[in-house]
Formats: structure tokens, C-alpha cells, sequence
């Protein structure tokens, strides 16, 4: 009853003459927000899935194709997309697991009397999760056979194929928006991988097990899978545990930007929940982020093109700069100054320094990089805080100090300072302390370029800077270095800290440590009010 009949409107650009989410006409107009109208009631459940209107729409734009877009201004914290998989399935690289719980097995151990793949127990065959591939596993001939223990067997790259064209069969309005999502079936099948589904997988499905399906859909399915899914975790007992990638249809229609303005979570009741990081404008598209902001552009652009085929335009990556961050930004071997940058947006464009205009190509560059990846993968935690200091002093000698790796590396420190025995805030010198706030002041003004709003590692670093803060502004009142007009001044500029940090962590998933996070935020606001009292 939210949703009254319309007139169609003769213009068809008119938003409001279609469905939001299909396009088709006509439509009735959800009474609840006035916002957008839906062709039936399958997409009513999608736009209201509990009880409250999303403030989306689908537009099909030029050059990207379908993409959500903000049909009302969207305030940081709201939630707009509402999803739960179509299906779940193990990696293509799964060692030997339960199918229906996704506990590791023993290949010697217990086997379902259907299909023969190994499982926990007799508790778990003929379970719902397990059901789909185990109706079809069990016609293969000859059956199916787990033997190592210590690899992956394809059968279980076959699971998740298997389990969507049952979605297929048995649920049509799923199966509707997963048949909206790209594949890039052209591509995907030149690319070397590929031969794996096709000399492997295919001939399981559908001539092993006899399936009744042609390849071409088993083919659409994987390419899907592999262009949209997401990483899923079991949340149920209390704990994270990775269990293979997940296929949510209608978080899958987001585009990508470096520069998102979301952020999605999964829930403990297993659903997928995207809420706004930043204030989002009417007309603005709301975009997901497919990898995370703390490599340069140097070593991550490259990846979209290889895992999901296409070129990212976002401003970052249209940025040589990446936004003013220089974070790929290389010293110049010329004239030593921290200016050598690509010279355009292009990928495989020169690099050339803006202070003596020497040109480098991209091969000379990323070189040096990766070596300097590897040694600081390969530096061990453990590592003195002084150590940890040389060796940004050495990656500052060959980078900007602003580079992704240093900056890197500044994260790495800035959690020894404050944390590591000897180390601890009460135990730091006043030198040391005001270097962990100026790390953390560092890492603050880089990354909230790169990822704007109310991010989960920001509410991480504004914690970190909290304590040196207390420390350092209750000391030079003590010594009288500051007035208490100046006192005042930082004493609000912590507590801003102390809530925005509290804001970000509501991006994290509430459980019973909310009670010690609380406590924890009290222990800083104490001696803070103490002060100002005074």
C-alpha cells in the first residue's frame, strides 16, 4: 500500500516514470519517500527491504554502464544499500573442506554417501548449503574422488557455478539481478587463467555429471562470480573466519572509485550493509572501493585492468600527484629532488621531474620500487623503533617522504611508539612523544585525501594521537608553557578527536567489547576534564 499509481510522464527522461531499478514503465510512486517509483512488487522489496525506503536509484550512464546514484542528499552513517548473497561458495583454491560448514576435513575421513565428497560428519550431508552441488556431484561418472589432502581438488571451483543455476532454477527474482551484472565473458576467455574452466571445470559440470545446462551459462556464471564477488566470512560463532566469496547482486551494480564515498559491512546476521563515510549529494554516484588507498598508483592501477578489466578514471588515478599526496612521487636521480612523477594520467606514460625536467620510463621506476617493497616486507616487526627510523630515512633517500612505502613504514612505527616495552607512553621522552603525534598528524593529512570522511583507520589513528595529545598538553600546563586560555584551545581540539573517533568506529561490527571501547574513550576524557576544571 506504499505505492500509488502514476500517470507516465511523456518525457522519458523523467526519473519518475520508470522503475528505479529496471527502468521499465509504467510505475507507481513510493508513497513513503516520493522519490522513486517501482514496477512491482519485486522491485518494492528491493527499494524497502526493511521497512524503511533506500535513498538510491539505478541510472545507466555513458561510458560505465548501470551505477548507483543518490536520489536525496545522503548524510554520513546512513545506510543505502541493503543486500544478502545469492549464493556463497569456497575458493577456486579450496583445500579440502566442509561443504555445508566450511570446517576443514580429512580426505581419509568421512564422505557424503551421494556425491563422495569428503564432509564433517553425517550431521552435515543433506544440509541446505551443501544440497545444491551434492544433487548434481552425485550423477558424476565415475564419481568424484577428494584424494589430497594438501591441494585443491576442481571440483571445488565447480561448487559456486553449481550452486547459482540452482538460484537460477528456483529463484527467479534473484536470478533477475544476478543476469544485470557484467561478466566479461570476451575478455576473461583470453585470458591464460581461463584454461582452467575450460579444460576443468566445464567437462565436470556439464558432460561429467551430465548436467542440463549448455557451457555458455556455466561460463556467464563464472564470469560474473569472478567480476563481482566479494570476500564472505562466517560471523555466526562469535568469530571471523574466512569461508570463500560471496555473490551480493545488488551491492554488485556499485562502481568502483579509489575515492569512495561508502563503506560496506558484513553484518553477524550475514547480510551486507552500505552506509555513507562522507556527505553524498543528490545526483552524486555512490561508489564502493574493489582495493584499498595504501599502495601508489604506480603498483595498484595496473591491477583493475588485470582482476576486473577495466581502466579506473577517479580522480586519484587521473591525479599524477594522486590528489596532492605524492604518493608514488620518486626522488629524481638528476638533481635528488622528490619530483619525479608521471608526466600524464596515462598508465604507461613517462616520468619526468618537475624540478630539472629529467625523464625516467615507467620500467626505471618501478624497479627500484619493488625492490624497496620487498625489503620492507621483509623487515621484521621486531625491529628496534631506531631501526624502523633508518630505514625511512634510507626509502626518503630514493622517495618522497610522503611515498606510499614511508608511509608504510610511518604506520608500522607510530604503533611501536606507545605500545612496545620501553616504549610506552609513560616511558617516552618528550622528543619521542611529540614524534608519534607528528607520525600520526603525518598519516592523518595523507590518507584523509585519499579516503575522505569517517574511515575505520582514521577512528585507529586518532586513538593513537589521543594519548602523546593528554601527555604533552597536561605537561605544559604543569611547566607553564601554555596559558589556560591555550590549555582550552587543545584540551577541545582532544575531545573533537576523542568523538570523531568514536564516529568511525561505528563502521566496525558492534559486539561485547562496546562496553570496554566506552571505558576506553572515558580514561582519555578524565584527566582532560580534570584539567580544565582546574
Amino acid at each position: 500500500h506504499f505505492y500509488k499509481r502514476m500517470s507516465v510522464s511523456s518525457d522519458p527522461s523523467d526519473p519518475l516514470s520508470q522503475c528505479f531499478y529496471c527502468q521499465a514503465s509504467p510505475a507507481l510512486l513510493c508513497e513513503g519517500c516520493g522519490l522513486v517509483a517501482v514496477c512491482g512488487e519485486r522491485h518494492a522489496r528491493i527499494h524497502r527491504p526493511a521497512g524503511s525506503c533506500l535513498p538510491f536509484t539505478v541510472e545507466d550512464r555513458k561510458g560505465k554502464g548501470n551505477v548507483i546514484v543518490a536520489v536525496r542528499d545522503i548524510k554520513p552513517f546512513e545506510t543505502i544499500i541493503l543486500d544478502r548473497p545469492a549464493i556463497i561458495g569456497p575458493f577456486d583454491d579450496t583445500n579440502p573442506e566442509c561443504l555445508e560448514c566450511y570446517s576443514k576435513v580429512s580426505v581419509s575421513g568421512y564422505k557424503c554417501t551421494k556425491c563422495n565428497l569428503p564432509l564433517c560428519g553425517p550431521q552435515c550431508e543433506g544440509g541446505p548449503t551443501h544440497a545444491p552441488e551434492c544433487e548434481v556431484l552425485a550423477a558424476a561418472a565415475p564419481p568424484i574422488s577428494v584424494e589430497d589432502q594438501d591441494s585443491a581438488h576442481p571440483v571445488y571451483a565447480a561448487v559456486a557455478p553449481i550452486r547459482m543455476l540452482h538460484v537460477m532454477r528456483t529463484n527467479p527474482d534473484i536470478w533477475e539481478q544476478v543476469d544485470r551484472l557484467m561478466d566479461h565473458l570476451e575478455d576473461r576467455r583470453k585470458e591464460d587463467k581461463w584454461d582452467f574452466i575450460r579444460d576443468d571445470v566445464l567437462p565436470l559440470i556439464t558432460q561429467r555429471c551430465d548436467s542440463l545446462c549448455e557451457a555458455d551459462i556455466v561460463e556467464r556464471i563464472i564470469g560474473i562470480f569472478r567480476t563481482n564477488s566479494v570476500k564472505w566470512e562466517d560471523k555466526s560463532k562469535g568469530i571471523c573466519k574466512p569461508i570463500g566469496h560471496a555473490l551480493c547482486p545488488l551491492f554488485s551494480m556499485m562502481c568502483h572509485s579509489c575515492v569512495n564515498n561508502t563503506r560496506y559491512t558484513q553484518t553477524m546476521a550475514g547480510e551486507m550493509i552500505v552506509r555513507a563515510v562522507k556527505h553524498i549529494k543528490k545526483g552524486e554516484e555512490i561508489t564502493t572501493q574493489y582495493r584499498g588507498p595504501n599502495t601508489g598508483n604506480i603498483l595498484r592501477r595496473p591491477d583493475f585492468p588485470t582482476n576486473w578489466l577495466f581502466s579506473c578514471d577517479c580522480p586519484r588515478c587521473n591525479d599524477p600527484t594522486e590528489l596532492g599526496t605524492m604518493a608514488s612521487t620518486m626522488r629524481c636521480p638528476g638533481c635528488q629532488e622528490p619530483s619525479l612523477l608521471p608526466a600524464t594520467s596515462d598508465m604507461d606514460s613517462v616520468w619526468r621531474c618537475t624540478s630539472c625536467q629529467k625523464e625516467e620510463t615507467l620500467q626505471s621506476v618501478i624497479t627500484p620500487v619493488q625492490l624497496l617493497e620487498m625489503e620492507l616486507d621483509a623487515f621484521p616487526y621486531s625491529a628496534s623503533p631506531e631501526a624502523w627510523e633508518d630505514l625511512i630515512r634510507k626509502f626518503q633517500q630514493h622517495l618522497h617522504d610522503d611515498h606510499f612505502l614511508c608511509m608504510k613504514a610511518k604506520r608500522m612505527l607510530l604503533q611501536i611508539y606507545g605500545a612496545r616495552e620501553g616504549y610506552k607512553l609513560d616511558q617516552m621522552s618528550r622528543e619521542l612523544l611529540d614524534r608519534k603525534i607528528s607520525l600520526c598528524r603525518n598519516y592523518i593529512d595523507i590518507f584523509s585525501r585519499l579516503e575522505p570522511g569517517y574511515r575505520v583507520w582514521k577512528g585507529r589513528l586518532l586513538e593513537e594521537l589521543v594519548g602523546p595529545l593528554t601527555i604533552t598538553v597536561n605537561k605544559d600546563l604543569e611547566d607553564q608553557k601554555i596559558d589556560k586560555i591555550q590549555y582550552i584551545l587543545r584540551y577541545k581540539e582532544i575531545v573533537k578527536m576523542i568523538k570523531e573517533a568514536a564516529q568511525c568506529r561505528q563502521f566496525e561490527e558492534r559486539d561485547m567489547k562496546d562496553e570496554m571501547i566506552g571505558q576506553f574513550y572515558q580514561s582519555w576524557m578524565k584527566p582532560l576534564q580534570a584539567g580544565s576544571r582546574d
